[in-house]
């Protein structure tokens, strides 16, 4: 974590495929110190008439009551070496920098008195470019020299940051489906499909309808940045 200014005592193990509901190292600032702690992706609804939320749409994110506040103060940099997102039917694609480098993608923190533990949503932009054909939507990758000025920078700084990153930054690839099973963590989830494997795939894939919403009482997921 040296790479985002910050030092961690903790033994952390890698993580291959994070999911909603699970925790996930974030980066915040607390007064002066850029602080690492875990929490878990997704924010409960406060009430009935109101839905688990993982997402919150750059376009809307500084107007929209449920996530105003937390954009205004209380930024987050949700440290990933990459993200999976599918196109249909069903095919799951691993997108990373150009680089395999680390990337921040913008988050908001939330505490509230009735949940102990912080939560936090990823915010989502249109996707640019080639990018589009797999998704129409893609996190919000701040930019390095953007960091500082996420963490602590004014609500009209931090709107300057809301930019969708191009395309061109990244590369992708097809993996396999096991990476829809949340169950699996492990190296070879971010392994590239062959050609073997994609051809070995198009018959049963044909046949599959467009993907559908995420079923958590099988384990699987489906998109995750709408």
């Amino acid at each position: 974590m040296r790479h985002f200014g910050v030092t961690i005592l903790e033994n952390l193990q890698p993580r291959w495929n994070v999911a909603p509901t699970q925790n996930s190292l974030v980066i915040h600032q607390t007064g002066l110190h850029i602080e690492a702690k875990q929490a878990k992706w997704g924010l409960p609804p406060a009430s009935s008439k109101q839905s688990f939320l993982i997402n919150a749409r750059m376009e809307t994110v500084a107007e929209k009551p449920t996530f105003r506040e937390a954009f205004a103060v209380s930024r987050a940099l949700i440290p990933a070496t990459g993200w999976y997102e599918w196109s249909a039917p069903k095919q799951p694609w691993h997108i990373q920098l150009r680089d395999g480098g680390p990337m921040a993608m913008a988050g908001l923190l939330f505490e509230r008195p009735t949940h102990p533990q912080t939560h936090f949503v990823i915010i989502t932009s249109p996707a640019e470019g080639a990018l589009q054909s797999i998704h129409h939507r893609q996190p919000l990758i701040v930019p390095k020299q953007s960091w500082q000025d996420w963490l602590t920078g004014s609500t009209s700084i931090a709107q300057q940051i809301l930019i969708s990153a191009p395309a061109s930054l990244f590369n992708w690839y097809r993996v396999a489906a096991d990476v829809g099973k949340v169950a699996h963590d492990h190296p070879g989830l971010v392994t590239p499909l062959n050609e073997e494997a994609l051809t070995a795939e198009e018959a049963p894939a044909a046949e599959e309808a467009a993907s559908k919403p995420t079923d958590r009482s099988t384990g699987l997921q489906g998109n995750l940045f709408s």
